[in-house]
């Protein structure tokens, strides 16, 4: 899967899932199965949400993100469903 990296620090692509750590208040790092659809977002308070059926598009445009963690909010959290 190709990212461009803008908003995160690095990104690592392993077995067709993603890695990223992002420069976010609200979120250290996400994880991405684009076979799968799922994202999961490793939240700054030390909790974990699993999303499913995430399409790769919205997962670029989280990472891409000026903030990560509005766009999380307002995109992702309430919009897809959790696992």
């Amino acid at each position: 899967m190709k990212l461009s990296i803008l908003n995160y620090d690095r990104a690592i692509s392993r077995g067709g899932t993603m890695e990223a750590t992002l420069n976010s208040k609200l979120i250290d790092a996400i994880t991405y199965n684009k076979a799968t659809g799922k994202l999961r977002v490793f939240l700054s308070n030390g909790q974990r949400r699993d999303y499913q059926s995430v399409p790769e598009s919205v997962v670029t445009q989280l990472t891409q993100a000026r903030s990560p963690g509005r766009f999380y909010a307002s995109q992702i959290r309430g919009k897809y469903l959790p696992i």
